[in-house]
């Protein structure tokens, strides 16, 4: 199939609360995909190209479909697959601002990264007042303790579903 001339293609990876999916998606060429499902232009189901899903229950192959859609309420979170990186969602040079070290349990994955935060503010008074959906986790590193295969996967912006996520401060 073709895609059309106005449609970017992204390599993505989800995580629901059953299983890791992967593949591509088309979007017009001025959405972020790193802050894709916190605006407005975000899909109530994403189109996934070229998907594989690997359940886990501890299958050992990925299953593969041409297409695939999830409802964007069964995301816990997602990123966009390295080594393709989009800018961050912050200027860097803004000031009193704080990257803290955090591990956040998201289903039955584990992302080690950072929250970005005000310099006077602690984790447990940034999590009390943010309410978006989803919390941009920074320069993250996943694995998963349920399928011990899976290691180090990293992703400099990680979105994760704030209302599926444990956090554990370091």
């Amino acid at each position: 199939m073709t895609q059309p001339f106005s449609e970017k293609t992204s390599h993505i990876m989800l995580y629901t609360r059953q299983s890791l999916v992967w593949g591509k998606v088309r979007t017009k060429p001025a959405i972020r995909i790193n802050t894709w499902l916190r605006t407005d232009m975000a899909p109530t189901y994403m189109k996934l190209f070229d998907a594989q899903i690997l359940p886990l229950t501890g299958a050992q192959k990925p299953l593969k479909f041409p297409q695939m859609y999830f409802h964007t309420d069964q995301i816990i979170a997602y990123h966009i697959l390295p080594p393709t990186e989009e800018p961050l969602d912050y200027d860097p040079n803004e000031p009193n601002r704080k990257l803290v070290p955090v591990t956040a349990m998201v289903g039955n994955f584990r992302f080690d990264g950072s929250l970005r935060m005000a310099q006077q503010t602690g984790i447990e008074s940034f999590l009390s007042v943010s309410k978006a959906n989803y919390l941009s986790f920074y320069d993250a590193t996943m694995s998963c303790p349920v399928l011990t295969s899976i290691k180090g996967v990293r992703a400099s912006l990680v979105l994760i579903r704030q209302s599926e996520a444990s956090f554990i401060s370091g």
